[in-house]
């Protein structure tokens, strides 16, 4: 059975174009729908984008240490997602990554993939780190961020903010006694919840520094946010594009994505998507751009990943984060995730594939 009639949109945001192919419909009427999806997306980037000083995103990296911000849901769940990616990665994503950058320019030392990278990674802040984490030390510290946050309760609907940092777990990267230390000193930003509201506080982390960008992440979580507006228009045959990066599709029929291009020794095959996204990561057009959090230097271990799972956010985080990691490490992150289908090119050229799911049909 062939699909109907395809119509596309194409619209330019958060620095790429998004695209959308909606069957089954009139055109006008899929050219309405598109154009709700492209307002979505236009609304989320005023949240997200770095380069826009007014975003939330912004706004954050300009707090002092202890200052809180009320920020909407949909900055809190981009950081949340954020958060639990890069702990269940053991640290290769961190949207926190330029202040890593900034803070070690210059280092240049490898070292060896998992706790050894991290412990070399953390040695010079792990002690001011103990003594300064204002969650777990000085009373006093406590305290004055205590008085800081009682300031903005009339701010957040005068109702008692909770909501503790969550302590990170089973990273057997990390030791017990640094797991909690070392994700706050890279990612020195609490996320508190109450009715209704939300809000990011800047930790006070000697040594630690803020400067988030969820370009990793920030496009998947925009699709996959502005597809909820399909249902809504009674549209169920999708397909969408963020930048040729990311892609998601929905219908009664799964959708034909190409997957493995850009590489004269790897005969591109095909992913069929339905309810999946497909994410992919690499640097055969912008060179060594990804940069490793752990290792503390732009050079990928891969060629390209290209990874698909149900949520177009974790599937961009994922491609970006199995770049710098090693291939035992992505084994034992798909044993743990088998709604998770991964595809790795790495730098002998090979190919590695972790996943049972029968979606892909490799090229001929």
């Amino acid at each position: 059975m062939r699909r109907q009639k395809v119509h596309s949109f194409s619209h330019q945001a958060m620095g790429t174009f998004f695209a959308v192919f909606v069957a089954g419909q009139e055109e006008d009427y899929s050219r309405s729908a598109a154009g709700a999806f492209f307002r979505e997306i236009d609304r989320l980037e005023g949240f997200l984008s770095r380069f826009d000083e007014r975003s939330e995103i912004s706004r954050i990296n300009r707090l002092k240490p202890g200052e809180i911000l009320p920020v909407g849901i949909e900055t809190c769940e981009c950081l949340k997602l954020s958060f639990k990616l890069m702990v269940e990665t053991g640290g290769a994503f961190n949207v926190n990554f330029r202040a890593i950058k900034n803070l070690n320019r210059g280092y240049q030392k490898p070292g060896k993939a998992g706790k050894r990278e991290m412990e070399l990674f953390n040695k010079s802040r792990v002690e001011v780190v103990r003594r300064g984490h204002p969650l777990k030390e000085k009373k006093s510290e406590k305290k004055r961020l205590k008085r800081t946050m009682a300031e903005e309760r009339e701010r957040l609907q005068g109702q008692e903010i909770s909501g503790p940092r969550p302590e990170p777990a089973d990273e057997s990267s990390l030791s017990g006694e640094l797991k909690a230390d070392f994700f706050v000193s890279i990612f020195p930003l609490e996320l508190i919840e109450q009715k209704g509201s939300y809000a990011a506080v800047r930790l006070d982390v000697p040594g630690a520094e803020l400067d988030l960008d969820p370009g990793a992440i920030g496009k998947g979580y925009a699709l996959e946010k502005a597809a909820g507006i399909f249902p809504d228009w009674g549209i169920q045959d999708f397909l969408i594009n963020a930048g040729g990066s990311t892609v998601y599709g929905c219908g009664q029929k799964p959708w034909p994505v190409a997957v493995g291009g850009g590489f004269d020794f790897f005969r591109p095959g095909r992913i069929y998507l339905q309810g999946r996204s497909l994410s992919g990561s690499g640097h055969e057009v912008k060179g060594e751009h990804i940069f490793d959090p752990r290792r503390r230097r732009a050079l990928s271990r891969h060629l390209a990943v290209w990874v698909s799972h149900p949520s177009p956010a974790v599937a961009d985080g994922l491609s970006t984060a199995f770049m710098v990691m090693n291939l035992k490490e992505i084994e034992a992150y798909a044993r743990t995730h088998p709604e998770t289908w991964i595809l790795v090119l790495s730098r002998d050229r090979k190919s590695h594939f972790f996943s049972q799911m029968d979606i892909y049909e490799p090229g001929v």
